[in-house]
């Protein structure tokens, strides 16, 4: 009889478990429905994407690669790809994005700035300080610092610099971090065995091979 009892004790505990296990899915997705209801509803539906930018070039450009598909949820919207999307632009070097409720999207952008000028044949790759090709030019740029002999090919722009082309950039540009007026030096790397550079003011200087490079710059 007590065997009996405990079995139909057990029995019961079972139901009432199932039966709690039960309230708490449903429970749980009236709720989930309720939130996802609530995030594509067209009170979070995205209506205006501010961007912000240094300037206007960059700021149009940015607005005109944010394609947000219309009706949209702010809550919902994958930010991050769209971040990494304008991120393939040469000229944009970090984007940024805010969900701003309950409809607006902010995009913050950090432009990508030439530091130097790659030259091959009648065209230069304009540079930031980690050898990314930002844009290309057929005119010297006078107020950038200037490589010859450093790349045998054209860069496209978004295209970066590798290897010893690399290094040799970043240990020119560290050797004349406090050099003041840099803008118009040339270096040229046509023989590497007699690099040269030529500054501003006319003067010629031979650093011979690329060994200690910073170090003879300075």
């Amino acid at each position: 009889m007590c065997h009996a009892i405990r079995h139909s004790a057990q029995r019961q505990s079972e139901r009432q478990s199932r039966y709690l296990r039960a309230v708490q899915l449903l429970a749980l997705t009236v709720v989930t429905s309720f939130i996802y209801g609530l995030a594509v509803s067209p009170y979070f539906a995205i209506r205006d994407v501010q961007i912000c930018a240094p300037d206007g070039a960059i700021a149009k450009l940015a607005l005109a690669k944010t394609k947000v598909p219309g009706g949209a949820s702010t809550l919902l919207y994958p930010v991050e790809r769209l971040a990494k999307q304008l991120e393939e632009y040469p000229e944009i070097k970090q984007a940024s994005i805010e969900r701003a409720l309950p409809n607006r999207l902010v995009v913050h952008i950090v432009r990508r700035h030439p530091v130097a000028a790659i030259g091959t044949n009648e065209e230069w790759a304009l540079v930031d300080e980690q050898g990314i090709c930002v844009s290309t030019s057929t005119e010297l740029p006078a107020s950038l610092i200037c490589f010859y002999g450093l790349v045998e090919k054209p860069l496209e722009p978004g295209q970066q610099l590798t290897g010893t082309a690399l290094q040799l950039l970043r240990e020119t540009l560290e050797g004349l971090k406090d050099y003041s007026d840099s803008a118009g030096l040339v270096m040229d790397f046509t023989d590497r065995h007699l690099i040269q550079i030529h500054m501003p003011t006319g003067v010629l200087g031979k650093l011979g091979s690329p060994d200690n490079l910073k170090r003879k710059i300075m």
